[in-house]
């Protein structure tokens, strides 16, 4: 296993989706959410050469950061091609999670949006300080859950929101083995992956058409720091992979990017060496990706100094 001293992920920066148009994704999450538009612009040679992605060259992209001012973004990159990833469920990332304060008023104010109701608000164990939690759809497919989580309310510790909406917390990854989860986080990026256990996700059980009863396979991987959890799904073996154009990042929720430590400390298959990115946020830092059991991405964002 790797020791505690090379765990690999530190923190979650960005969450990339890839999406068919931008049109409708800046006015959602601008006006229905309160994120800002930090930065856009086409995806440039150097992005293309650290993820090995050369067909994404010129692309359009967003970065939205959210009302809190957290430095944790999402980012939206334009394909120009219809797919995605939902429904149906595919393997490799599902859902981005994101802090909300008050997930039944924002289900009021989304009622008229772009963003469609796929369950919840619902707290997700008893108890006068349960977490509470909704799934939505957003304006290109991407899943998205809204979770308030009250002071104490936490069994990880984890803080609540700062603003409204806040900052993505929590990535759900699925694949149709656990075993190959928690050897890849636990053993390979040294997270401390919990036990499994059984989860009625009936949202998912809607989806593939299945009892809504249905319990899946479930363990959480803790991310140093108390800020950012990864939660491991086991899938049906039916469920297939996501799609992944050649020269391109997969389709839908496509990476996710973590603060790592020095990549050359750390033995892992990188799709390609690691490159010095001097756009926002990589601010002259080295990244480079690895890809998951499940096929999901993993774009590694080396430490400043």
């Amino acid at each position: 296993m790797t020791s505690a001293t090379h765990r690999v992920l530190q923190g979650i920066e960005l969450v990339t989706h890839c999406v068919p148009s931008l049109a409708s994704v800046l006015p959602a999450y601008r006006d229905c959410l309160g994120y800002k538009l930090v930065e856009q612009g086409r995806v440039d040679a150097a992005l293309c050469a650290a993820w090995a992605t050369p067909a994404m060259l010129g692309m359009p992209y967003l970065l939205l950061q959210p009302a809190s001012g957290a430095d944790v973004y999402l980012r939206f990159i334009e394909t120009g091609r219809a797919g995605g990833y939902w429904p149906p469920v595919t393997q490799g990332w599902i859902a981005t999670e994101v802090l909300a304060e008050d997930p039944d008023l924002l289900k009021r104010q989304l009622e008229q949006s772009v963003f469609t109701l796929i369950g919840g608000p619902a707290d997700l164990y008893p108890g006068p300080k349960s977490a509470r939690a909704m799934q939505m759809q957003g304006p290109a497919g991407e899943l998205m859950y809204f979770t308030r989580i009250l002071p104490g309310g936490s069994r990880f510790g984890l803080h609540g929101a700062k603003s409204f909406v806040d900052r993505p917390f929590i990535m759900v990854v699925g694949s149709d083995s656990m075993d190959s989860l928690h050897e890849f986080y636990g053993n390979t990026l040294g997270l401390r992956v919990d036990v499994t256990a059984p989860f009625k996700i009936r949202q998912m059980s809607r989806v593939l058409k299945v009892d809504s009863e249905t319990a899946y396979p479930v363990s959480i991987a803790r991310i140093p720091g108390r800020s950012f959890l990864l939660e491991l799904e086991e899938l049906p073996t039916s469920v297939a992979a996501r799609t992944c154009p050649p020269g391109e990042l997969p389709e839908g929720l496509a990476m996710v990017s973590f603060s790592a430590p020095d990549l050359d400390a750390v033995s892992l298959d990188y799709r390609a060496d690691p490159v010095t990115l001097q756009q926002h946020p990589y601010a002259g830092r080295r990244v480079a990706v690895v890809e998951g059991p499940a096929g999901e991405w993993l774009e590694l964002i080396e430490a400043a100094g």
